[in-house]
């Protein structure tokens, strides 16, 4: 005779994997668009230094961040990063290699959950505009609505991660 706590137990987490899954790979979506809208070398140029006078952010760039580009938006584009370069996207940074330094490991396992929570708490009006299907797609650059996209994403991913432990 099955066990029908078990079998509730086990549907539940298969919803729960899809849905990671889905918007995980939307994070993908989300952030390649925004990165290549931008342009790669815009893109590192956020995360590495947006203010260096030698090498200025484009309009365009500054655009896309709402302005002006903040400490919050430099992790979460390195989020970006981290997410196309990991198994998530390109698959070039294994999150459990035992070659990669232990940090390494924990900041590509843990990416849904850190981007996510930055997400939640910097972007939730953003994030709950594209959840209820109130975002006006065409009000924004393809670079903002791929971050937004991306993050929101993000954030649905480390809900349910969270939900699952």
């Amino acid at each position: 005779m099955l066990n029908s706590e078990r079998i509730t137990g086990v549907l539940k987490m298969a919803w729960q994997n899809q849905v990671k899954n889905i918007a995980v790979a939307l994070a993908v979506v989300g952030g390649l668009w925004m990165a290549l809208s931008l342009g790669i070398g815009e893109a590192v140029q956020v995360v590495i230094d947006p203010a260096d006078p030698l090498n200025p952010l484009d309009s365009n760039t500054t655009a896309a961040y709402g302005g002006t580009v903040d400490f919050i938006d430099r992790i979460a584009t390195a989020g970006v990063f981290v997410t196309l370069l990991g198994s998530a996207g390109f698959g070039i940074i294994s999150g459990t290699s035992k070659s990669n330094p232990p940090f390494v490991n924990t900041i590509v396992k843990y990416t849904p959950v850190i981007i996510g929570l930055i997400a939640f708490t910097a972007f939730s009006t953003e994030a709950w505009e594209l959840i209820s299907g109130d975002r006006v797609w065409a009000n924004y650059s393809d670079a903002t609505n791929g971050y937004i996209l991306f993050l929101t994403s993000m954030m649905v991913a480390a809900i349910v991660s969270l939900l699952r432990k």
